[in-house]
């Protein structure tokens, strides 16, 4: 993650910078359009050493957003939780607690099946409204992850 010193959104920004532009432009086009469907509720930014993931989350514990965002170099993915109805059979992946979708454009937020998954997404969450609040990004450490060494050896 970018320096501490500066705000959290500017490290936010900062995060997305090392990914390719259009990923990086995509990215922040997805956070604005989400910022807008789950206004007042915090974004809390995980960097990892490939990804950075940012979770909508009322509770402020990532692991119980109601929606959240990864940023690889390959794309950009929204994760909503496993058990959110998917009759257009969108999400991917077979995770215990979260599926995840491939954004290609920001505008497929806006409307279409990725609009349903995330309005059922946000409804599941039972986020209450926001009353005059403006979304708080708060910078958290990602736990280090080891990897197994392998075998160097014949």
């Amino acid at each position: 993650m970018p320096d501490r010193s500066s705000s959290p959104a500017a490290q936010l920004l900062a995060s997305l910078s090392r990914f390719p532009p259009d990923v990086a432009a995509l990215a922040k086009a997805c956070l604005q359009r989400l910022r807008r469907a789950l206004p007042g509720v915090p974004q809390l930014v995980y960097g990892y050493a490939r990804s950075v993931v940012v979770s909508f989350s009322p509770s402020e514990r990532g692991a119980e957003g109601a929606v959240a965002l990864a940023v690889e170099a390959r794309g950009v993915r929204l994760y909503v939780p496993k058990d959110v109805p998917d009759p257009a059979r969108r999400l991917e992946g077979a995770g215990s607690k979260v599926r995840s979708v491939r954004i290609e454009a920001a505008s497929e937020l806006d409307r279409g099946d990725v609009h349903a998954l995330l309005r059922a997404a946000i409804e599941r969450a039972a986020i209450p409204p926001a009353r005059g609040r403006s979304s708080r990004v708060v910078v958290r450490s990602a736990r280090a992850v080891k990897r197994p060494r392998r075998s160097g050896g014949a």
